[in-house]
Order: C-alpha cells, then structure tokens, then sequence
C-alpha cells in the first residue's frame, strides 16, 4: 500500500539535496514544494460559500477532500512519498489530521538561521539575476532585511516545523550539516523511521531534483536555486561574516531551537 508522509524544513536547509538523494531510490519520491495543501485548502473553504450552505451535504464534501490526496499521487507508481509543504502551519495541520490517507510522519529539515540567510544572499551575489535582487535595492543589508521580513517564506517554514515539532506525530529532525558530513547514517536511520528496507545510494554521482521527467524551472526565481553539486555531498565554502553582522547573527542564533542537542541522533 502506497504511504505519504510530509517533509517540512527551513529554506535553504539542503532540501532540493534531500530529495535528489531518496529519488535515486526506485521506491521513494520526494516532491518538490507541494501544492497539495492548498488544494485541500481551498476545497475546504467552499463550506463557507453560499452555494454550500444552502445544501450542505458535507459528508459528500469530505469525501471529495479526504481523497485529495490520494487522488493527486494515484499515477505515481512508488511506495511511498514524502510531500514537501509547510504541513506544520496550524490551518494545514488540522486539515492533515482530517484528510490524511496514512498516519502521519514528519521529516524535518534544519539549519541555524543565520546559515539559511547568508546561504540565500550567496546565492544571490553569484546568480543574477534574481528575484532577490529584484524585490530590493540589491544592497546586502536590504537582502538580509527581506529575507527576514515577518510574511517571508523563512518564518512561514520556521513556525511549521515548530508545529510538527509540538503535534503527537512521530518527527525525524535533519540538521543540514548532519545531511552532508554522516549522510549515509542519516540515510540508513530515516529508513528505519519510514520503515522502509534500506537502499545503497551513490553519494559522489548526483542528479539534478527531477520527479516523472520534471525539474525545476529556475527561470521563475533565478539560475540555480534547485541545482546540486554533481561531484558529491559536500559544504560549500564562503564566509558568512561577509552577508550577516554579529548582532544579526546572534538574533537568529537564539532562534535554533534544536542547537541544545536533544534533537541530534546517534551519527553526531
């Protein structure tokens, strides 16, 4: 039987790497980011139209929205699937405890935050041009302010891991430094929580994130924001002191939750 399970993280936290390794994986698929919450969403929002309560046949409605899921992935023909969205929001949350076809497990990607900004701002300086550059006055400082902004997709992503972390569902928690330097164990310990038999990847040959012939269209957001390193597993290199200030970078230290340790696994 198919399982879907849902992966939340940080951007910037090595996601598109994530899945480009459990692809290699006949059984597994990694999505890109999903649009299946706002589906679910939006279906579910047609309870508060008009039309509904004029004949509100909600055990039909649930029905239609219960196999949302299900229906979307029905012609993938893998084992299981871990949908990548920010299922740990609040609204989506309520909505996966509803609706979801399986129970429910969470992978968690993490990295400190002060590493998710100047991995952005990197990135920026080095791929134009880019959408980054075109929403600001192309300064580092107003990089770092956007990036930080409170609607930003940084803190939209921050507080749904902080709602799987606090819901009663099984989490596996990633730091991006763990994914790159004990791969191979984070690997072998995710398949045990997926409980899933284990699967020997190839970590120096990896392939760009595609899913049933589909890639990323960088064009949207700029050149490279998908891509992986085709020689292997490894950091990049560059000084985040050159993007972020000290006082900039302690604010966002005292945000990584998961830096006290009791999160990290046995690799570390």
């Amino acid at each position: 039987m198919k399982k879907i399970y849902y992966l939340v993280g940080l951007p910037r936290s090595g996601n598109t790497l994530f899945g480009s390794l459990l692809n290699q994986n006949p059984r597994v698929r990694v999505t890109a980011n999903s649009v299946v919450p706002d589906i679910i969403w939006r279906t579910e929002c047609l309870k508060e139209e008009q039309i509904y309560h004029e004949f509100p046949d909600e055990n039909s409605l649930n029905s239609v929205i219960k196999n949302i899921i299900p229906n979307y992935y029905q012609n993938w023909d893998y084992d299981i699937i871990i949908d990548r969205s920010v299922w740990g929001l609040q609204s989506n949350l309520e909505l996966l405890k509803k609706y979801s076809p399986n129970e429910i497990k969470f992978v968690v990607l993490l990295r400190d935050i002060q590493e998710v900004v100047a991995s952005y701002i990197h990135w920026s300086e080095n791929n134009k041009p880019n959408f980054i550059d075109n929403l600001t006055d192309g300064t580092i400082k107003s990089k770092v302010d956007f990036i930080l902004r409170e609607e930003s997709d940084l803190w939209r992503n921050y507080w749904s891991i902080i709602g799987a972390r606090d819901s009663e569902y099984p989490c596996f928690f990633i730091e991006y430094k763990d994914l790159v330097n004990h791969t191979s164990k984070v690997l072998s310990s995710l398949y045990d929580f997926l409980e899933i038999e284990p699967f020997q990847h190839k970590y120096n040959e990896l392939d760009n994130f595609n899913i049933n012939g589909l890639e990323y269209n960088d064009d949207m957001l700029g050149n490279n924001l998908h891509t992986v390193r085709k020689d292997g597993v490894k950091l990049s290199d560059y000084d985040i002191n050159k993007y972020i200030s000290d006082g900039t970078q302690h604010i966002c230290s005292t945000l990584n939750f998961w830096k006290d340790g009791s999160l990290r696994k046995a690799w570390c």
